[in-house]
């Protein structure tokens, strides 16, 4: 939604424009403070139209660190569960082993081939799960990156906006004040 916002808010500004210059010829010319008041006028609708296209770009900011704070808490979660699960398997396969070579120690030459048959599986067995949590690792170390990347991006356009918006800000009370003095002078 916030994506289609700016486009929405960039083409009503670019209509109200259109009809703001646009001239009837039906109708009547101005006078020079009746201009000036119009051109008054007019400049704050600009610099109110320019800090809402801010405040959206800043909430577009605000959504990619909050999107980058949940996908990396997100993935150290998963990261802590995959490094548990992996220590289980390891702990579990080192049980089978042992076990495996006890019984490789008293076996006849008999049970001495099922027993070295048994351990090239679990060996085997061992490396493709090693191989299942290392891409799970990466999987997750992705996600992280992605994160941080949008964490620091959307920091980086929050310093790029916020200063904007001051400035705006700061202009439209100028903009407002100058509106003031206007009316005032000429008793409008």
């Amino acid at each position: 939604m916030k994506k289609t916002l700016l486009p929405i808010l960039t083409l009503a500004f670019i209509a109200l424009s259109f009809t703001l210059f646009a001239q009837d010829p039906t109708t009547e010319t101005l006078s020079k403070d009746e201009l000036k008041l119009k051109k008054l006028e007019d400049k704050i609708v600009n610099i109110e139209n320019k800090i809402l296209l801010t405040e959206a770009k800043i909430d577009q900011a605000d959504s990619l660190i909050n999107k980058g704070f949940e996908m990396a808490n997100e993935s150290n979660n998963e990261l802590k569960v995959i490094s548990g699960e992996e220590k289980m398997f390891v702990k579990d396969n080192s049980i089978q082993r042992k076990a495996l070579l006890k019984q490789l120690k008293k076996a006849d030459e008999e049970d001495e081939k099922d027993i070295e048959s048994e351990l090239k599986v679990i060996e085997k067995e061992y490396t493709t799960q090693l191989k299942v949590f290392d891409k799970r690792y990466s999987a997750e170390e992705k996600k992280l990156t992605k994160a941080k990347a949008n964490n620091d991006k959307g920091k980086e356009k929050l310093k790029q906006y916020n200063p904007k918006l001051k400035e705006y800000q700061k202009q439209l009370e100028i903009a407002k004040e100058n509106l003031e003095v206007f009316k005032s002078e000429k008793n409008m």
